[in-house]
């Protein structure tokens, strides 16, 4: 992940690292203003169902090469994926931010793999029983 993104999100160190198919999500805050200009107290806020991935286990890890997702990347998730977990800035007085722990089958898709997935080709691969992606020139 990029330094100067982490700090501009405010992004906390990693509590753990994750086993097996579990993956850590720093959940985006919703919107402080509406278009109209009218700002939302902090109950009204739309939890948002995307986020940074930040960490993933070996098996998770696995199944996010085969859809092109790389740690760092936005992700979209299931609305009501896993659970929020509170980082240990609250020992040291902050309020702490949430980072939501899920499976890896919770993760809908990447908005940053758009831009990957220009250099692939979709192939059917029949011993596989689905598609893959093929780096092209291959």
């Amino acid at each position: 992940m990029r330094p100067a993104l982490r700090k501009e999100l405010d992004i906390p160190a990693l509590p753990y690292l994750p086993l097996a198919k579990n993956v850590l999500i720093f959940r985006l805050e919703g919107e402080e203003k509406t278009k109209g200009g009218i700002i939302v107290p902090d109950v009204h806020k739309e939890v948002k169902s995307r986020g940074i991935l930040l960490a993933a286990g070996l098996a998770a890890r696995d199944v996010l090469a085969d859809g092109l997702i790389e740690i760092g990347d936005e992700v979209c998730f299931a609305h009501f994926a896993g659970r929020d977990r509170q980082t240990g800035e609250r020992d040291a007085g902050t309020a702490g931010k949430a980072i939501l722990e899920c499976k890896v089958e919770d993760i809908l898709g990447s908005v940053d793999a758009l831009e990957r997935v220009k250099d692939y080709d979709i192939v059917y691969d029949d011993e596989v029983e689905g598609r893959i992606y093929q780096k092209k020139g291959k």
